[in-house]
């Protein structure tokens, strides 16, 4: 059986998050996973408004990108309430990407 191109990422993907490599290991939603988190600035994240970085600039909100596979975690929803290491954020953006689920996660800053 001739493996294709997204077989080998798949496999790749054991390696982006093990914990001796690139991955840490983070309580989400109540379950420990092997993820990759990455705060992330205003400039950083792609796909936002100018009026919506105005006013979230205004608010000064902190956001996180957190990387899961997603044979470990679902895709939550938009404007859903997601717990990480017991820190609530809300869903900005969560897409599964050859099989790694991309969230993005904002919290006001206190």
């Amino acid at each position: 059986m001739n493996k294709t191109f997204k077989d080998f990422i798949l496999e790749d993907l054991d390696v982006f998050f093990n914990v001796d490599e690139m991955a840490v290991e983070h309580e989400l939603e109540g379950q420990n996973l092997d993820l990759i988190v990455v705060d992330s600035s205003l400039e950083d994240l792609k796909g936002f408004g100018r009026d919506q970085l105005n006013v979230a600039q205004e608010v000064f909100k902190i956001f996180k990108t957190v990387y899961v596979k997603s044979s470990d975690f679902y895709i939550p929803k938009v404007d859903s309430e997601l717990v990480l290491d017991g820190e609530s954020y809300y869903v900005e953006e969560a897409k599964d990407q050859n099989g790694v689920i991309k969230i993005v996660l904002s919290a006001n800053e206190s």
